[in-house]
């Protein structure tokens, strides 16, 4: 018999590497399983028997999803069986009770393996995500605590404002105090739909008809209607919400100044890096004689949007179609 450098006489190479792969997949810091065609498991490494505290035999077929916890029993066996049907790789977090009956918080990840170009199953690992879920969770409580208190202090700022206004004795001043109390009920409205955003970034698409929709609610009293026409355009906390002030200033405006009773909201991605934001109305437009764009020194509200589309670095444009119509083109990024 002839023997194999490097590999034992009397070993066969395939044990080898099954040992081998025993012994990796056994010491591995994760819990890994293994799936035949029919979707039953059958074979559960070390760790993942020690986090049970059962054998092989006892977690072999569904016998692992026996520890599911049952508020996630349904979704975890549909998301495994859908990508399995599909040939599909899975992500999805579930709990799973350890053996001293505590559920911890698991990721399993699995994606289909194949012999020789035919089917064989699925291998599987899952880690430990407890922790990271706990924090996420204590997060989210800090955050609605935080969103409370800030908008119980917009509140006591309107009140102040509004005393402020009932008190003032020129149309002037009570104008400038209406306006200001306008806005800050748009700061607050950006707050709250910046609010429900939680995985670090904010869709336009979703983000500005919502926001729009409760500024003409607190401006018109529900008389006025959105029409939006809307892609899905990811961006930042920061940038969603210097965009949500300057709708809100347009959608004053609109409301306010051009007695519009229908506002119209159009958000388009460009191409990769751009995308474009357009508000109009069918009032009575700009008059004869259109605002210089961005740079109206003598109108605050102009100013205001001036300045946060330079934040934006966006490019600021107003025309009249019809009503007026002001379009801002923005980096994404």
């Amino acid at each position: 018999m002839t023997q194999i450098e490097g590999i034992p006489a009397g070993l066969n190479p395939a044990d080898m590497g099954e040992r081998e792969f025993r012994e990796l997949a056994d010491n591995a810091p994760v819990m890994i399983w293994r799936s035949r065609p029919d979707k039953l498991c059958d074979w559960f490494n070390r760790p993942w028997q020690d986090f049970a505290g059962k054998s092989q035999a006892q977690l072999f077929g569904y016998g692992w999803a026996e520890d599911v916890h049952p508020d996630d029993f349904d979704r975890c066996v549909s998301i495994y069986q859908t990508a399995f049907d599909a040939r599909e790789p899975f992500t999805m977090p579930y709990r799973l009770k350890r053996h001293d009956g505590v559920y911890r918080w698991l990721l399993d990840n699995g994606a289909p393996y194949y012999r020789n170009g035919t089917f064989a199953g699925y291998f599987g690992s899952c880690i430990d995500i407890t922790e990271q879920r706990d924090l996420e969770d204590h997060q989210r409580v800090l955050l609605a605590e935080l969103n409370h208190r800030v908008k119980n202090n917009l509140q006591l700022i309107i009140a102040f404002l509004q005393l402020s206004k009932n008190q003032a004795l020129g149309d002037e001043a009570k104008t400038l105090l209406q306006a200001a109390i306008s806005r800050v009920h748009g700061v607050g409205a950006v707050q709250e739909e910046l609010h429900r955003n939680s995985s670090g970034t904010v869709d336009l698409g979703d983000y500005l008809p919502n926001l729009t929709r409760a500024i003409i609610s607190a401006e018109s009293g529900g008389t006025a209607m959105l029409t939006a026409q809307t892609q899905s355009v990811p961006v930042s906390f920061q940038l969603a919400s210097n965009l949500g002030l300057i709708v809100n200033e347009l959608v004053i405006n609109a409301i306010k100044h051009g007695n519009a009773d229908e506002v119209r909201l159009q958000v388009r991605r460009l191409d990769e890096t751009n995308a474009e934001v357009s508000l109009s109305d069918a009032g009575r437009g700009f008059g004869d004689a259109l605002p210089e764009t961005g740079t109206s020194a003598g109108d605050r509200g102009q100013a205001l949007m001036a300045a946060l589309a330079r934040r934006c670095g966006a490019r600021l444009t107003r025309e009249n179609r019809d009503g007026a119509q002001v379009t801002l083109i923005f980096p994404i990024a």
